[in-house]
């Protein structure tokens, strides 16, 4: 089953609507296939199963814009539970920052896909071959999160997200870290817009961990983010 059909269910701008079609372009067509071609299955029924709450709480702090001057966006989750009645759905809570502006959010995460990846990467000369890994794949979803409307300037985030994970020896998911050591590493990737409530237009946002989503020339880095001194009045001074 191919990701395109998450592009359905999403109300989005035509810009939102090109860089979606690129991120799942992007999946489906991996510029490294031997180890991130997936297998064309969609496994929800057999994945579900598994709590992705830990995985979805990002390791390190998540990277973001918003706008395409690339202002920078903070973005935190404080909790992530996965509901007890439907086993694809989990409840967000969180923040966001734009400049000195800061607003609490909520809402959820939906996970309509499991794909496996077709081969196994077992790191840098094999080092992970003997640890019983028994699957590796990606996770895709769609978000939408509201701020709280009794804050300033506050609005609504959707999109669509991707996580990736691998099974352990015991069969638990873990955070797919196999390959941190890579200069295109990257993990939960959010790819989506915010709009302003009352207002009819919208602008890009898109946040991950360690990469952003659609960064362009904002991200100059080679072995990890680093952003293009041309930004950093807009929030980026510390990189």
């Amino acid at each position: 089953m191919k990701i395109l059909i998450l592009i359905s269910i999403l109300l989005s701008t035509n810009l939102f609507a090109q860089q979606s079609v690129e991120w799942i372009n992007s999946l489906e067509n991996p510029d490294y296939p031997k180890f991130n071609e997936l297998k064309a299955e969609n496994e929800l029924a057999k994945y579900a199963q598994y709590d992705l709450s830990d995985l979805l709480k990002p390791n390190s702090e998540f990277l973001g814009f918003i706008g395409l001057d690339y202002q920078r966006i903070y973005v935190s989750f404080k909790s992530v539970t996965k509901s007890k009645n439907t086993p694809n759905l989990y409840y967000t809570t969180g923040e966001t920052t734009v400049s000195n502006n800061t607003c609490d959010f909520e809402g959820t995460i939906t996970i309509e896909q499991f794909r496996e990846f077709k081969n196994m990467y077992y790191g840098v000369d094999s080092i992970f071959l003997e640890t019983g890994i028994k699957a590796q794949g990606i996770a895709i979803g769609t978000y939408k999160f509201s701020e709280n409307p009794n804050q300033k300037h506050v609005g609504s985030f959707q999109g669509i997200m991707t996580l990736w994970w691998y099974l352990d020896k015991n069969g638990e998911i873990q955070f797919y870290d196999l390959n941190s050591h890579s200069d295109r590493y990257k993990n939960n990737q959010y790819i989506g817009t915010w709009k302003e409530y009352g207002k009819s237009s919208s602008k890009i946002c898109n946040w991950g961990e360690y990469r952003i989503p659609f960064s362009d020339n904002l991200d100059i880095g080679a072995g990890e983010f680093s952003a293009n001194p041309k930004y950093h009045d807009k929030g980026w001074e510390e990189f």
